[in-house]
């Protein structure tokens, strides 16, 4: 590890209090510096009449500069991009072990700010006890029992044109948010999605324009809800259950009316709670996966949202429903706050 350079003031105080008369000893104590850097100051002003840091000096960067620029691009194309993600995205496409302190560095060089973006929805008093019951109430369900749920959500992406470059934001669960961006920045363009996760696999993506309403929500469902059951043995011994959120949508009198024509049975949710949701995952990686592709319109975001949906293996499911009764487990011990995953 290199030392820190001496700041050019203080090289200039050093040589100041040389010419009053103070010894070396002395100017050390009074600037609280080393007297191996005043000593050092003295010598080198002395042959080169200059007290500028030596061109070249100190340690060389680890990043090239067209490496600053991927973790620049990376950045430009998701605003809310954590460091964690930077760093990862760092390791993994540029294989070069990075700390955040330098990533943050690296961005400050651009211009650009960097931030823990808030990936989780905010849990009050009132989320952490109703999201407590709810745990302790499905403490006991196994994995068998949790593999009788169809699980299923909504999410927006928009195609965002800013300072001339293409990139994808994904808006979870905001659909309020999601407009006012439309309506702010004029050169976006939006994509809704619905879809569902069972332990046998994914289901289809269904795509809507626009925000969600009743209407857009039942269509959804005719759409996908009859492959689901389809899924599961003709004569299963469990019931299956819907799992949705809270959304306006999906608890509209008209969508009750629709369930109770069609016989369907939600299981209750209680707020705020993506965290125990297993498709908020699958909308992850597929945010993920549409990092490699080139995309400019609309029908090139649904495309690439199709190719992107397809590489993602039954083993990644299998996982993700193993791990509700951690999930669940982890919400306990954490006294309702959201879990770790």
């Amino acid at each position: 590890m290199g030392r820190k350079a001496v700041d050019t003031a203080i090289k200039r105080s050093i040589l100041v209090l040389r010419d009053s008369g103070m010894s070396q000893h002395e100017i050390s104590r009074k600037l609280k510096i080393s007297r191996h850097c005043v000593q050092q100051t003295i010598r080198k002003f002395n042959e080169f009449h200059t007290v500028a840091t030596k061109s070249g000096a100190g340690r060389h960067s680890k990043l090239t500069n067209c490496q600053k620029r991927a973790i620049k691009l990376q950045k430009v194309r998701d605003d809310t991009l954590p460091l964690t993600d930077l760093v990862q995205y760092v390791q993994t496409s540029l294989n070069i072990t990075i700390s955040r302190r330098t990533v943050s560095r690296i961005l400050h060089e651009f211009g650009m700010v960097s931030y823990i973006a808030p990936r989780k929805l905010r849990i009050n008093y009132g989320h952490r006890c109703a999201r407590l019951l709810w745990c302790y109430q499905h403490l006991t369900w196994t994995e068998k029992d949790w593999s009788n749920v169809i699980f299923t959500d909504e999410s927006n992406f928009e195609i965002l044109n800013r300072k001339n470059r293409i990139y994808i934001r994904r808006f979870r669960n905001d659909l309020k948010r999601f407009e006012r961006s439309q309506q702010r920045v004029h050169t976006s363009v939006g994509v809704g999605i619905g879809s569902y996760l069972t332990c046998h696999g994914l289901g289809p993506l269904v795509f809507y324009d626009g925000s969600l309403n009743s209407d857009k929500y039942i269509d959804i469902l005719d759409k996908y809800l009859p492959t689901a059951f389809e899924k599961f043995l003709p004569h299963s011994s469990h019931e299956i259950l819907l799992q949705q959120d809270n959304a306006r949508p999906h608890v509209s009198i008209k969508t009750r009316k629709y369930f109770k024509k069609k016989h369907l049975h939600p299981i209750p949710w209680s707020a705020n709670s993506a965290d125990l949701n297993l498709i908020e995952n699958i909308w992850s990686i597929l945010d993920d996966k549409l990092l490699k592709f080139n995309i400019n319109n609309t029908e090139q975001l649904k495309s690439a949202m199709q190719m992107a949906w397809l590489e993602i293996s039954n083993d990644i499911v299998r996982k993700l429903f193993k791990s509700v009764p951690k999930r669940i487990r982890q919400v306990i011990n954490r006294r309702g706050f959201a879990c770790r995953y």
